[in-house]
């Protein structure tokens, strides 16, 4: 008899497949693997409950373990192949948004003039939100891609598009060997590389939220925040690595290109991975372009609810993990591999406790506890960032950790939560944009203005007064968001 798991009963037809291409889901009889010995399915219930579905939607049995005398019980993996090529992608998308971030000063002096050192660090860090501002642009033409072509489309043109410029900055000659050619350069990379991004998140978020069983989809959708972090954590990992094995006149010189180069493999991995992806377009999706975009002019409330809803954690997020770690490598930086290799850690710990947040999300209203988290990071951001600047290690790692925490279990709680404001036929376009839309205005500038508060201005808590400035937005948007949620049936 086999046994399967509760979360498979409303989604999908468990598929056992044998060596010798039996098809369990098919053939209720008892059968004989050649794989696994003997195996008796006895009309399994389960089996039949499901005939109908999509043959998309079929799970394979990757494990039988013997439990008892002569029972096999299967076990479904948690965790998809699809699901996974989801998460993968996002984790080559933001590995090299994060390494442009670390290494900004190195960028800075080979592509922009070198007569002032902190205007070097500003102009690599304006490229680096100009890549953002481009992610409303990549929102407004990849989102509908992925509600009028599908999902998958969406998901495969992101990656491609992210890899190839990431191999281009790797390769781009310097200022003084192409002149102010390579800086244009490297301008409309980071612009495409922008674009990309525009619909790569949310595309992701969408697609593991329409396929995911709904007793996981907190879980699964977390994936996507998840494999973001784990981007910056290889980012800051590949950062660190480079800084202890190279001498500094190394990495100025060739070092910051290695990490780029390792982007632009990830990238043909994932693209590997999500040639095999699920299509989850919804059939009704097949109005035209301009008409699709008038459309998404009736979701024009849902999507500012949605900027206001992910405002502070956006904020907060690059305030510590990017904007900290080069304010302080800069003023210490002799420090530096060891404030990457701090951050390092602190975002791997994240990467759990985004899957803790989406597990709660399963388990908990989710509503009621991503206001209360957003509540308790405008709480801890100020004191957070007023260690990250004392600069010892202890207090940076500190400082940062008691930011990242809430921060962490929000990312894993908002992907499977959000979407749910906008319709089947609008999502991917509503969602996309407005994310972007926030995104690109509050976090892509945040090192930027950061920069500018503390060092025009003089004023050294600038940075996390700014962030407190955006939990009103964020508090106000959770306020009844429940009846604003809409019952979808791919929701």
């Amino acid at each position: 008899m086999l046994a399967f798991t509760q979360g498979q009963r409303d989604r999908a037809v468990v598929r056992f497949q044998t060596r010798d291409g039996v098809d369990a889901s098919e053939r209720g009889s008892a059968r004989r693997s050649r794989a696994l010995g003997a195996v008796h399915l006895s009309r399994n219930p389960l089996l039949h409950a499901g005939r109908g579905l999509p043959r998309q939607t079929l799970l394979r049995i990757s494990l039988i373990r013997r439990v008892g005398r002569g029972k096999l019980v299967a076990m479904v993996p948690l965790i998809t192949r699809s699901a996974l090529a989801g998460a993968i992608g996002n984790t080559v998308e933001w590995f090299d948004f994060a390494i442009y971030g670390y290494f900004a000063k190195e960028i800075g002096q080979a592509f922009f003039p070198a007569d002032v050192p902190s205007l070097q660090v500003l102009s690599a860090f304006a490229v680096f939100a100009v890549g953002y501002l481009m992610r409303p642009i990549g929102g407004l033409l990849l989102g509908p891609l992925g509600d009028l072509v599908g999902r998958r489309v969406l998901l495969l043109v992101s990656v491609v598009v992210m890899a190839a410029c990431s191999l281009g900055i790797a390769l781009l000659p310097p200022t003084n060997q192409w002149g102010h050619v390579s800086a244009v350069l490297l301008v409309l990379l980071r612009l495409l590389q922008g674009l990309s991004v525009g619909g790569e998140f949310t595309g992701s978020v969408v697609a593991l939220v329409e396929t995911a069983p709904v007793q996981r989809r907190g879980l699964i959708a977390s994936l996507a925040s998840a494999g973001a972090v784990l981007g910056f954590v290889g980012g800051s990992l590949v950062a660190a690595l480079t800084h202890l094995w190279l001498e500094p006149p190394a990495v100025q010189q060739w070092g910051w290109r290695i990490p780029f180069v390792v982007g632009a493999v990830m990238g043909i991995w994932a693209l590997s991975l999500r040639r095999h992806l699920e299509e989850t377009r919804p059939d009704a999706s097949s109005a035209g372009l301009l008409a699709h975009l008038a459309e998404l002019r009736s979701q024009l409330p849902a999507m500012l609810r949605l900027m206001a809803a992910v405002a502070l954690s956006s904020v907060s997020f690059y305030a510590v993990t990017v904007f900290a770690v080069q304010d302080v490598s800069e003023r210490l930086p002799e420090l530096a591999a060891r404030f990457n290799v701090i951050t390092t850690f602190n975002q791997a710990i994240g990467v759990g406790l985004i899957l803790m947040g989406g597990h709660l999300a399963d388990r908990t209203a989710p509503v009621a506890l991503a206001r209360r988290l957003s509540l308790v990071l405008a709480v801890v951001v100020l004191p957070g960032m007023v260690l990250i600047a004392a600069g010892t290690q202890l207090t940076f790692a500190i400082g940062q950790l008691i930011v990242l925490v809430p921060l962490m279990l929000y990312f894993g709680i908002y992907p499977s939560l959000l979407p749910g404001l906008f319709p089947a036929q609008l999502r991917c376009s509503a969602f996309s944009f407005s994310y972007s839309l926030v995104v690109a205005l509050l976090g892509g500038t945040l090192p930027l203005i950061a920069t500018w508060l503390e060092e025009s201005l003089g004023l050294m808590q600038g940075p996390a007064m700014y962030c407190l400035l955006w939990a009103v937005p964020t508090l106000l948007a959770y306020h009844r968001l429940e009846k604003h949620l809409l019952p979808d049936t791919h929701l």
